[in-house]
């Protein structure tokens, strides 16, 4: 019995055997039959791994192509569309200009949805716009932290009752809302 038993898959030992009886093959020892299904079962075996990665080529062509068209079609609406965020976003703004705390807050809970309906619209998982924005990959959105700054601000509007607000703070907010829809082409 050995003293030492390796656990370990030897890969020279395994393509040295392996060497061998192609190279003895030739010599004669093992029989030609034998030989011709082994070529012809490694021949199948290429067609079909050569159809498989052509397929799965195809696929992730597709899925890129299909990934990029829908991208691109969230920059590129129709006017309609356009047209709508812009009135969202006025009447956000003339929120904003009252005198009154109570359409501060009102303006930045609804910059606060159209956010959320953007976020979602770029197809991150989630069920509330806190976890969509867990979800965002920084790189893919430079304005990240001015999002999450901006939704602190609505979360401290919906959840602390006698929050105050000042206009000076309202008006941030709307302005890091701004910064985000700008980055994205969401509002002009």
């Amino acid at each position: 019995m050995p003293i030492f038993q390796p656990n370990y898959l030897n890969l020279e030992y395994l393509f040295n055997l392996i060497y061998r009886a192609l190279t003895q093959a030739h010599v004669g020892q093992i029989p030609a039959e034998v030989i011709f299904w082994a070529k012809l079962v490694l021949l199948g075996l290429i067609i079909f791994f050569g159809i498989v990665v052509v397929a799965l080529t195809i696929r992730i062509i597709n899925l890129r192509r299909d990934e990029i068209h829908d991208f691109l079609s969230l920059l590129r609406t129709d006017s309609s569309d356009q047209a709508i965020r812009n009135q969202q976003w006025e009447k956000i703004v003339t929120y904003l200009e009252s005198d009154n705390q109570s359409d501060w807050k009102q303006a930045i809970i609804e910059a606060d949805n159209l956010l959320d309906e953007m976020v979602a619209a770029m197809r991150y998982p989630g069920e509330n716009l806190g976890e969509r924005l867990k979800n965002v990959e920084p790189s893919d959105f430079l304005t990240l932290q001015d999002a999450w700054e901006a939704h602190k601000v609505r979360n401290q509007i919906a959840h602390e009752s006698g929050f105050s607000l000042t206009r000076r703070e309202a008006r941030r907010a709307i302005e890091l809302y701004g910064q985000v829809f700008r980055e994205f082409s969401f509002i002009p």
